[in-house]
């Protein structure tokens, strides 16, 4: 039996699936709830910002002479894009997208143990990391899958497999939903867009308008990285090195995470229930940022998904654990190309 199509003053408006009913339902719950207690953010402190060059992107020449990393641009100033790559052009292409707060260097304990395999593209996603921020643009998962799309093209790639963390989970799965033409396969590494059936603290915090994404003093990094690692001893050593750019980041961080709660995915277009590329549901067991019964409502949804857990992890599986992130995300990747 067909779902009856809703009509609005003349337009025909496509059934809602219930993969776009649970993503709208999403933001509805987590976004709004948030929204009604954050504050505004100065336009003047948004405009004046500008990036300084921290230890992670200082470590870009040691590590690139190491493994044979190359840093790429595209675009000039606030508009541009930076990604590091490695590989051949003739070599299956692999796309490692980070979520929020981070950077593409979160990529780098996963670099030897793909060597030779794959053309590897780890961008910094517009608005992060050494790419521009321009606080006259939207940075919806909307607009930066479209970002992604482009990019991809302009640069040659048309088919590519792609790997997305957290937010970039969530722009993952959008980019293999609306253009599948493109991805050969998916990897939802502890990927945000879907609600579990029970919510983490984090999450319950952000309905009462709190964000320890979002640090804004030397205590608070502590508390983002204990946060997102079970390490307890990785969570010290990260809270150590990304401190100063973390608070740094914090007007346009608040700004970045307002923009990916208010603006958000169109739900008559094609979402997580539409993918049709092989999928690799990817979670840390102990993620206490998004709960693992999210990873079940992505393998649920999604026809061609398969499930890989990580005992003793928790959201950053590529840190926490990477060679047997890298075997899983390679064997997988090998083997549906």
């Amino acid at each position: 039996m067909t779902k009856p199509v809703r009509k609005t003053k003349g337009k025909e408006i496509p059934p809602i699936s219930e993969g776009a009913k649970l993503v709208d339902q999403y933001f509805d719950h987590v976004g709004e709830a948030f929204l009604r207690h954050a504050p505004e953010i100065s336009p003047d402190k948004l405009r004046d910002w500008r990036p300084k060059l921290f230890s992670f992107t200082r470590l870009n020449p040691w590590y690139g002479g190491l493994v044979g990393v190359h840093r790429k641009r595209i675009g000039a100033g606030k508009d541009k894009l930076v990604w590091l790559e490695i590989g051949h052009e003739a070599s299956p292409a692999l796309l490692l997208m980070h979520g929020f707060a981070a950077a593409k260097e979160h990529w780098l304990p996963l670099l030897p143990f793909f060597a030779g395999q794959f053309r590897i593209l780890i961008p910094d996603l517009p608005g992060w990391g050494e790419s521009g921020f321009n606080p006259e643009h939207h940075y919806g998962l909307e607009d930066q899958t479209e970002r992604l799309h482009n990019w991809l093209t302009q640069i040659g790639v048309h088919k590519v497999n792609v790997v997305g963390n957290s937010m970039g989970g969530a722009l993952a799965g959008l980019l293999a939903a609306r253009f599948p033409q493109m991805v050969t396969s998916l990897v939802l590494m502890d990927a945000l867009g879907l609600p579990g059936n029970e919510e983490t603290d984090f999450i319950r915090e952000v309905l009462r308008g709190k964000n320890r994404l979002v640090p804004r003093a030397p205590m608070d990094v502590m508390k983002l990285t204990d946060l997102v690692f079970h390490n307890r001893a990785l969570a010290a050593s990260a809270a150590f090195f990304s401190a100063t750019e973390l608070i740094h980041r914090k007007d346009v961080n608040s700004f970045l995470f307002q923009e990916m709660l208010s603006r958000r995915p169109d739900y008559t277009k094609a979402t997580f229930e539409d993918i049709t590329a092989p999928t690799l549901v990817m979670w840390g067991k102990e993620d206490a940022v998004l709960h693992l019964s999210c990873a079940y409502e992505f393998e649920r949804l999604i026809k061609r998904a398969e499930m890989c857990l990580f005992d003793g992890v928790g959201h950053l599986p590529m840190i926490e654990t990477p060679y047997p992130c890298a075997q899983a995300i390679k064997e997988f990747v090998l083997r549906n190309i």
